[in-house]
């Protein structure tokens, strides 16, 4: 008789702890597109580059919106295998793995596409690029340490 109240609570503490697994969090290891054209902004481009940096975008928009889109289908289907009665564990643990799938196999095509923009660029300009990527979003406010009054 002990088996079953296991598995129900096994069940239980499924369902308790997968939904965040759905949730769509941000991603705070990457920038997002306005991060990165603003950081392409600042680096006087010359036309040429921009013509070849346009070129990789659009050539790389439909294979990134596809992959997105896949993104979007697997985390509606785990959201989906969570809220099924009874929920099934086997489901709901290849759901979320194909999300997670899906979200690397986004992120590698963001970085190739990266990666051809990098190619375009001087050493100089790729050292300003990669340094405002990686700089914090928001400035830090000049005396936000300091108590206020």
């Amino acid at each position: 008789m002990r088996f079953p109240r296991l598995t129900a609570l096994a069940f239980v503490t499924l369902g308790l702890a997968l939904p965040s697994l759905a949730q769509e969090a941000p991603d705070t290891r990457r920038p997002g597109r306005h991060h990165f054209r603003v950081c392409l902004s600042i680096l006087d481009l010359t036309e040429e580059q921009k013509v070849a940096i346009v070129g990789i975008l659009e050539a790389a928009r439909p294979a990134l919106a596809d992959a997105a889109a896949a993104v979007h289908v697997a985390r509606e289907t785990l959201r989906a295998a969570l809220e099924a009665q009874p929920p099934d564990a086997c489901a709901i643990g290849n759901d979320a793995l194909a999300v997670d799938a899906a979200v690397d196999a986004l992120q590698q095509q963001r970085d190739a596409v990266r990666a051809q923009v990098v190619a375009t660029l001087t050493l100089e300009q790729q050292s300003r690029f990669e340094g405002c990527l990686d700089a914090p979003r928001r400035p830090i406010l000049a005396g936000a340490d300091e108590p206020a009054e």
